[in-house]
C-alpha cells in the first residue's frame, strides 16, 4: 500500500508542534490518533485510482505551516463585498476560523463554532465523524488537525439560508487549515446553506475543509457551494452526508478561476441513502481557465432501494486548464426500485484544455433505472456564424453560447435567490474571460 501514497508530506511532527489544538478530551485526542495513523504513509499519489487525475504531488513539497501560528497574516485585506443572498445570516470564516466581528448576530440559530461545542456539549462525541470516515485520506487530515468550524443544529424549519464566507489568507509563509462543519437535523426539519469560498493572492495555501450533514427523516438540506479563490491555492474539499426515509439532501457545488490562479480544486462529495423515499440531487459547474485544475469527485451510495438520485455537471474550459469528473453510483443488492442518473459535459474554449471524465455504474440489484452519460466538444461553428450573421459580435456570441450551455446545471439550483447570485457569478467570470488576454 505504502507505494501507492507519497512517502512524505508536509504534515509531520514538526507541523504538529505548531498547530493549534481543540480542547484535550478523551474521545478526540482517540480520534485524533487513529486519522494520524491513517495519513501516517502520505496523501495519495496517482497509484491512487481515485486520486489518478489529481494527485498531491506538489502539494506535498510545500512547507505549509498551521494557518493558527502565521502571525503576520493581514486580515484587513479580507474582502467582504461578496454578494449575499438576500435575507441569509452572514458568516465569515479566516483560515477556518469563526470570526464574529465579521459575521451577522446569530440570533435564532443553534449554531456554535466547533471549540466551543467540543468544550460544553458531551454529544460531539457522537456527531464528530459520524458520517465522514477515516479511510477519506482528507478527512484523515482534517481530523489530525482540525482546530475549528461550525456545529449547526437544525431544530424545525430555519427561514432564514445561512451563507458561509470562508476566506483563505497567507503571510509570509504557506499556511493551511482543517475546517470542520457538522450540520445535523431533527426529523421534518429544514436548512439552506449558502458557501463562498475565496482567497487573498501571496503565498500559497491550503483549505482542507471537511462537511458531515445528517439529514434525518422528512427533513431537507440544501447546500450551495462556490469556490472562486484566486493564487496558488489548493481547495480540496470533502463533504459526506447521509440521508434517511424521505429525506432530501440538494446540493450544487461550482468551481471559478484560473484568470489569475494557477491552483487545484478538488470538491468531493460523498451521499448514503440510508432510506426510502429519499430524494438527492447532487449536481455542478465550473469554469476555468489559465493552468486551473478542477476535479469534481462524486460517489452516491443506494443502501435502501424506493429513492432516487439525479446528477448534472457541466464544465467551460479555456487556456491550458484541466478538468476532472470521477462520478460513481453504487446501488446496493436490497435496494430495488432505485432511480439514479448522472451526466457531465465539457465545452472546450481552445485547443489547450484537457478533461478526464471516469462515471461508473455499479449495481447490484436487477430492479432498478440506473443511467450516465458524458459528451465533451468545442463551440459549434454553425451557431456562431448565424449569430454573427445577425450582428451579434464574436465575443459576445461566444459568451450567449457559453452561458446557454451553463444554463441546464444551473438550473438544478432550487432556489431561485441563489440560482440568481451563482449565475451572476458565472457571468462575472466569462466577462473576466473576455478582458484576459
Amino acid at each position: 500500500m505504502a507505494t501507492s501514497f507519497i512517502t512524505a508530506h508536509p504534515f509531520g511532527d514538526a507541523y504538529a508542534a505548531r498547530a493549534g489544538a481543540l480542547p484535550a478530551v478523551a474521545w478526540l485526542e482517540s480520534l485524533r490518533r487513529f486519522a494520524r495513523a491513517e495519513i501516517a504513509g502520505g496523501l495519495p499519489g496517482a497509484q491512487v485510482e481515485e486520486w489518478r487525475f489529481t494527485p498531491l504531488t506538489q502539494l506535498a513539497k510545500i512547507g505549509f505551516i498551521p494557518a493558527a501560528s502565521a502571525d503576520d497574516v493581514d486580515v484587513t485585506a479580507v474582502p467582504l463585498d461578496v454578494p449575499v443572498v438576500p435575507g441569509a445570516v452572514r458568516v465569515v470564516l479566516v483560515n477556518g476560523v469563526y470570526r464574529a466581528d465579521l459575521s451577522d448576530s446569530l440570533d435564532g440559530l443553534d449554531l456554535r463554532t466547533l471549540r466551543d461545542a467540543v468544550s460544553s456539549s458531551k454529544d460531539m462525541e457522537s456527531a464528530v465523524g459520524r458520517v465522514a470516515p477515516l479511510s477519506l485520506p482528507m478527512v484523515a487530515l482534517n481530523t489530525a488537525f482540525m482546530e475549528d468550524g461550525l456545529v449547526i443544529a437544525v431544530r424545525g424549519s430555519v427561514t432564514r439560508p445561512v451563507h458561509i464566507i470562508s476566506i483563505g489568507a497567507a503571510g509570509s509563509s504557506p499556511v493551511a487549515f482543517h475546517p470542520r462543519v457538522v450540520i445535523t437535523t431533527e426529523p421534518g426539519a429544514s436548512l439552506s446553506i449558502v458557501e463562498t469560498h475565496i482567497g487573498l493572492p501571496g503565498q500559497p495555501f491550503l483549505a482542507n475543509p471537511v462537511t458531515e450533514v445528517f439529514v434525518a427523516e422528512d427533513a431537507a438540506v440544501r447546500r450551495f457551494v462556490s469556490v472562486t479563490e484566486e493564487g496558488d491555492a489548493y481547495h480540496l474539499a470533502t463533504t459526506v452526508a447521509s440521508v434517511a426515509s424521505r429525506g432530501t439532501f440538494e446540493a450544487f457545488h461550482m468551481g471559478l478561476g484560473g484568470h489569475k490562479a494557477e491552483g487545484t480544486t478538488r470538491q468531493e462529495i460523498h451521499v448514503v441513502v440510508n432510506g426510502e423515499g429519499t430524494k438527492v440531487n447532487v449536481s455542478g459547474a465550473y469554469a476555468i481557465a489559465g493552468t486551473m485544475h478542477h476535479d469534481f469527485t462524486t460517489v452516491i451510495n443506494h443502501r435502501v432501494g424506493g429513492s432516487a438520485s439525479r446528477q448534472v455537471f457541466k464544465g467551460v474550459l479555456d487556456g491550458r486548464s484541466h478538468g476532472v469528473y470521477q462520478g460513481r453510483l453504487r446501488v446496493a443488492p436490497d435496494a430495488q426500485k432505485t432511480d439514479a442518473r448522472q451526466v457531465h459535459k465539457a465545452l472546450f474554449l481552445a485547443h489547450g484544455p484537457a478533461v478526464d471524465c471516469k462515471p461508473e455504474l455499479e449495481i447490484d440489484a436487477d430492479d432498478v433505472q440506473c443511467a450516465h452519460g458524458a459528451a465533451t466538444g468545442a463551440l459549434d461553428s454553425d451557431q456562431l456564424f448565424y449569430m454573427a450573421a445577425r450582428g451579434i459580435d464574436p465575443e459576445t456570441a461566444r459568451a450567449l453560447l457559453v452561458e446557454g450551455f451553463l444554463a441546464e446545471a444551473i438550473a438544478e439550483i432550487g432556489d431561485e435567490s441563489v440560482r440568481v447570485v451563482f449565475a451572476a457569478q458565472m457571468a462575472a467570470w466569462l466577462q473576466r474571460r473576455g478582458g484576459a488576454s
